[in-house]
């Protein structure tokens, strides 16, 4: 008998999952997990729960929602050697995606049960772990409002369209693994995973097991900024000339002008980002 902790985020799951969720705690007992369920909203608590469940003893810890709660389950793993379980019922389930998880619920609960495990990698941003990519620039001004409009909030899009009709390219500079480039861009991705924000694929080649960084720099006008990423939400592999794909496992970003930054959706401030890489840190259940 296998102890899990569930840690579930009950607002996704009002959408529709409920139906499902006791088929899949019953496909999980069956299959001799004994589950403790716990119902809360994103909240760094939320990690310091899911330490203090490793604490405990337990052996699996199962995140269900999107991909906030995932990854602030995920942050309390970090390094413990106790496997992440996904039960993927949010809007837009990058980290899922990236691992080739099952949507289906009853299907994500058997995949859990048979505990095949993978090791994946982590990135740090000033300290903040995070799981599909940090944005500096033009996208991390947009995310609050992106947030509030995926949340219902339909009356923030004209602001959201006014932000980037207004967004001017900026002189960045990256130090990738010591190596400096100075570019101007409207803004720069370190991506983990292939997918981030709202289901964008802004790294189709990246890979969260090889230990390294994809740097996506955008030395492109507006039009062809808003042509990509309109074309990247259908997970459609698209890449305009403007764009340019590095590699690296410590990035810098610095500009002369306050740059806004988030890693994963938080904020973190506008001053200098330091990111690296922690190989393999994260045991997650996979296909």
């Amino acid at each position: 008998m296998r102890r899990a902790r569930m840690v579930i985020n009950p607002i996704p799951w009002a959408r529709g999952g409920w139906s499902q969720l006791h088929e899949a705690i019953n496909m999980l007992d069956d299959a001799g997990i004994q589950l403790d369920v716990s119902f809360t909203k994103i909240t760094e608590a939320m990690t310091q729960s899911v330490r203090h469940a490793v604490e405990q003893g337990y052996d699996l810890v199962i995140a269900g929602g999107g991909d906030g709660t995932v990854s602030e389950v995920a942050a309390g793993l970090v390094g413990t050697g106790i496997p992440l379980g996904i039960l993927p019922v949010g809007t837009f389930n990058n980290i899922a995606h990236s691992l080739h998880l099952p949507f289906d619920l009853p299907m994500a609960a058997r995949n859990i049960a048979q505990g095949k495990t993978c090791d994946i990698d982590v990135g740090s941003a000033n300290g903040v772990y995070f799981f599909e990519a940090v944005g500096v620039g033009l996208d991390a001004s947009l995310f609050p409002i992106g947030e509030e409009i995926k949340g219902g909030h339909y009356e923030r899009l004209l602001e959201g369209a006014v932000r980037f009709l207004r967004y001017r390219k900026m002189e960045i500079t990256l130090l990738i693994d010591g190596n400096e480039l100075r570019l101007e861009s409207p803004m720069v991705v370190i991506a983990n995973g292939p997918y981030y924000g709202a289901g964008f694929t802004i790294a189709p080649q990246a890979d969260m097991t090889d230990g390294v960084f994809d740097v996506i720099t955008f030395e492109c006008t507006r039009t062809e900024v808003a042509r990509h990423f309109a074309l990247a939400a259908q997970h459609r592999e698209h890449q305009e000339p403007c764009l340019s794909r590095l590699q690296g496992t410590e990035i810098e970003v610095l500009s002369l002008v306050p740059l806004p930054a988030h890693a994963d959706g938080k904020l973190l401030g506008t001053g200098r980002v330091a990111i690296r890489v922690l190989p393999r840190a994260l045991r997650v259940i996979v296909p």
